[in-house]
């Protein structure tokens, strides 16, 4: 119509948000606006195109049929613009600007976040912005260049790259072991209290086959989607819980409870094939590949190795981690099978 003005992309993010989220609270931390903004943005959207796209109700946002012909073409948008987006990538061979990383909160904060000075150091123009699964996984924003995760991804796009094995055991405090004992089988660990993580889901196949069973019979007396608050909470004496092996490089006093793991789980690098192609991506890459180096970090490994075996197997690598403590001594609980 001659005269109508047209909706801009910006406008369209707006929407896009609202849509993902299903609410304007959730549009506007995302797009780090205010509510009344937001709000305000989808009433000039509505007005301009004449049509309703969204009903508000008291379950969040619904989409109206119009809204939904028109998201599938804002989609199409957005993955046009991010196709641009890492055309012109892939051209960039800068060694500086910024590369986002998306990873596990408790990989996040204890593994990658005391060794990112030193790719400072060797990196002084690239900046990193780290997600820890606080910005919102939606089609509005989608600006990962790397991700770390525990789910292979099958798009014929993503480069994936196997880049470590987590092996999980039940852990407790020495407080906790002291005052409540340790239970010696997998059922017995019903009668404990249960710091339990709810991602724990991933790859099934890997984990006990009677774990899965008796978890629904466990005292989840504390429930949690933030591996670093798990650990916390484990290290405290709020419970027994499932932790990597790896958590006794940040908590070296934790006990073990039995003599092997109760699950062995892929972790995995994720990378758009254009993304990678830019320097100063391949050189994060390159330093996480270092930083998860299974020859220099044996509870990274593919074979289990107990924790009391760590540093054995550490002899002859050049240990450049300083921050981390093997664990003193053979501290396990025997039983839970």
């Amino acid at each position: 119509m001659i005269g109508r003005q047209r909706v801009d992309w910006s406008d369209l993010r707006v929407f896009l948000a609202v849509v993902e989220t299903r609410s304007f609270s959730g549009a506007a931390r995302l797009l780090g606006m205010t509510q009344p903004t937001v709000s305000r943005r989808m009433d000039d959207i509505e007005a301009r195109l004449e049509t309703r796209l969204i009903e508000r109700g008291s379950n969040g946002v619904s989409l109206t049929e119009a809204g939904a012909l028109i998201r599938d073409h804002v989609v199409t948008m957005e993955r046009s613009a991010q196709a641009i987006e890492r055309l012109a990538l892939s051209r960039d061979k800068r060694s500086e600007g910024r590369v986002r990383v998306a990873a596990p909160d408790g990989l996040a904060a204890f593994w990658l976040a005391p060794r990112l000075p030193e790719f400072q150091r060797e990196n002084p123009k690239i900046a990193v912005s780290l997600d820890a699964g606080l910005w919102s996984d939606t089609e509005a924003r989608r600006e990962t260049d790397i991700s770390l995760q525990f789910e292979e991804s099958k798009h014929v796009d993503d480069v994936v790259t196997r880049l470590a094995t987590y092996h999980y055991a039940l852990f407790a405090a020495p407080d906790y072991i002291r005052t409540y004992g340790a239970p010696r089988t997998l059922a017995e660990v019903a009668d404990h209290r249960v710091v339990h993580h709810v991602a724990q889901r991933h790859q099934t196949e890997g984990w006990h086959p009677k774990a899965a069973p008796l978890q629904s019979l466990w005292d989840r007396q504390i429930e949690t989607n933030s591996s670093a608050a798990a650990l916390i909470a484990i290290r405290a004496g709020a419970g027994i819980g499932a932790l990597p092996t790896a958590a006794l490089t940040v908590a070296p006093e934790l006990v073990m409870i039995g003599d092997t793991p109760l699950a062995k789980l892929s972790l995995y690098l994720v990378n758009h094939r254009d993304a990678g192609k830019t320097e100063r991506t391949r050189r994060v890459i390159d330093w996480l590949k270092r930083v998860f180096d299974a020859r220099a970090n044996p509870w990274y490994r593919e074979e289990y190795i107990a924790p009391a075996d760590f540093a054995a197997a550490r002899e002859g690598v050049e240990d450049d981690d300083a921050s981390w403590v093997a664990p003193a001594g053979p501290r396990r609980e025997r039983s839970v099978g």
